[in-house]
């Protein structure tokens, strides 16, 4: 069986099964009453877990009971070829997980995905929370170019969903406004005024996921600069609405720079989920 090797550096994520198992179930015990749950899709951040993992935990947390996850990431420009992850299985610190072939190659051949080889946090990050959210669930992993064509993947997961009748959660991977000298993006000059325009374009992208609207979503994007790999968010929309989820919820806010004060750059990440 090919099995795709973990690739991101230390750091990122624990490496080892215990590291993992501990920092989830300390997540779980400070968020438990605020925890959402039955969620059909969800958008979470991918930075690594220090900066954002206990935010994308509870976009995790709030997933229902799946036979498959279906990890959506980006970091595509416009005009991409979708791409999908074409081993048989994926290496994760708490084992390897068998991947969805049967969805991977419909879905893929439905959005002309081609075979994705490179190395990206946008997925990678993810693996180890779905390993432990549900283990005994198969994965399927894509990348998604940030334009309107990226929800025609969401309603291809979905069509695939309905008519298996499997159970199929799936997690639109991105950040939001990335600000500051780091990222050669200053519209509001440096410091903490600039961070404060930040969050305010934050907020707008994030008032957009709530509402389930893929189309300002992008708009948002392109006009702030306010997210990274928008393309995933409107996938996971995009699958939601099309399975009948009539909520949404936002679980989680933050950035970088509270997490992290006295730095020029900043990172704005958020946690929505979606409900039928």
């Amino acid at each position: 069986m090919s099995t795709r090797a973990m690739s991101l550096p230390t750091g990122w994520y624990p490496s080892e099964r215990r590291e993992v198992e501990a920092r989830l179930d300390a997540w779980n015990r400070v968020d438990e009453a605020a925890r959402a749950e039955g969620a059909a899709s969800a958008i979470a951040p991918h930075a690594g877990w220090y900066y954002s993992g206990r935010i994308a935990w509870s976009a995790w947390s709030s997933a229902a009971e799946s036979d498959t996850v279906v990890i959506i990431g980006g970091h595509l420009p416009a005009g991409s070829d979708f791409r999908y992850y074409a081993e048989e299985g994926f290496a994760t610190p708490i084992g390897a997980v068998a991947a969805d072939r049967a969805l991977t190659d419909a879905v893929a051949r439905a959005v002309k995905a081609v075979p994705d080889r490179s190395a990206d946090n946008t997925v990678e990050v993810h693996m180890p929370m779905a390993a432990y959210k549900f283990p005994k669930a198969r994965m399927a992993c894509f990348r998604a170019p940030n334009d309107a064509r990226a929800a025609d993947l969401g309603r291809a997961i979905a069509d695939f969903a309905d008519a298996s009748g499997g159970r199929v959660f799936v997690l639109g991977s991105t950040d939001l406004t990335h600000y500051g000298r780091a990222y050669g993006f200053e519209p509001d000059g440096p410091g903490p005024e600039g961070f404060a325009w930040a969050r305010r374009a934050d907020k707008a992208i994030v008032e957009a996921f709530v509402a389930m609207d893929g189309a300002m979503a992008l708009t948002k994007a392109g006009e702030d600069g306010s997210a990274c790999s928008v393309g995933a968010a409107v996938a996971a929309i995009a699958y939601a609405k099309r399975r009948g989820a009539l909520r949404s919820r936002m679980l989680m806010r933050g950035s970088s720079d509270e997490i992290a004060p006295g730095g020029d750059s900043s990172v704005g990440y958020c946690a929505v989920a979606f409900m039928r």
